[in-house]
């Protein structure tokens, strides 16, 4: 136990990183989710065929190989991103294509008569999405949305890969440094546990409360 305490301001900075890089690659993914399954739907066709590869190409392949190839491939057409930068955009596209697919179930949940009656009143598209069949989408898959968000929460483990200081590179640089493999790997284990009970109660109260509303 005494090396996490003397370490503890190294592990408590890296989970610091860790939250913003959820924090971000969430909000991000979210909205880019949303777009494309808004997009899956349109009556626009290449808007169609654009979502569908979108998620085709970013929800098939590995998250690390995108890692990679983000950090190391792009340097190569000339542009790159710092470490942190590189890892929220590669956890949103990744994401985001589980985002859409997910979201995509909830608007099929819109009835028919609601749209027609919402393009009556003299509703959009925008208007439409925005007002009738998002609001009713995300509340249809609030515990699937929920585990999507809780497997990207792991999903930042991987930004260790590209050399990002998160809490799963820190417990690994600790754990070879003072050769505390099952300590310090036991105690990040118990970290990332109680971060995702923690995440999957308020999804669970979230739901209820939805639940409650409708």
């Amino acid at each position: 136990m005494t090396v996490l305490l003397d370490h503890a301001p190294e592990f408590g900075t890296a989970f610091g990183w860790t939250l913003l890089l959820i924090v971000l690659a969430w909000t991000g993914a979210v909205a880019v989710g949303t777009a494309v399954a808004a997009m899956q739907l349109s009556a626009v066709r290449p808007a169609r065929v654009f979502a569908g590869a979108y998620i085709g190409v970013f929800r098939n392949v590995p998250l690390p190989m995108q890692m990679v190839l983000f950090v190391f491939g792009l340097p190569v057409l000339g542009v790159s991103y710092p470490l942190f930068t590189s890892a929220v955009v590669v956890l949103v596209v990744y994401t985001s294509a589980f985002v859409a697919e997910t979201l995509r179930s909830g608007l099929n949940t819109v009835a028919r008569g609601e749209a027609e009656a919402a393009r009556a009143l003299g509703f959009g598209p925008f208007g439409l999405l925005r007002f009738v069949a998002l609001p009713q989408a995300f509340a249809a898959v609030v515990q699937p949305l929920g585990g999507v968000l809780i497997t990207m929460v792991k999903n930042t483990s991987v930004a260790a890969v590209i050399g990002v200081a998160e809490f799963t590179f820190t417990a690994n640089k600790v754990a070879v440094e003072e050769s505390e493999t099952f300590v310090v790997f036991g105690a990040a284990v118990v970290a990332y546990v109680l971060l995702g009970l923690l995440l999957g109660a308020g999804i669970n109260a979230l739901e209820k409360k939805v639940a409650f509303q409708r």
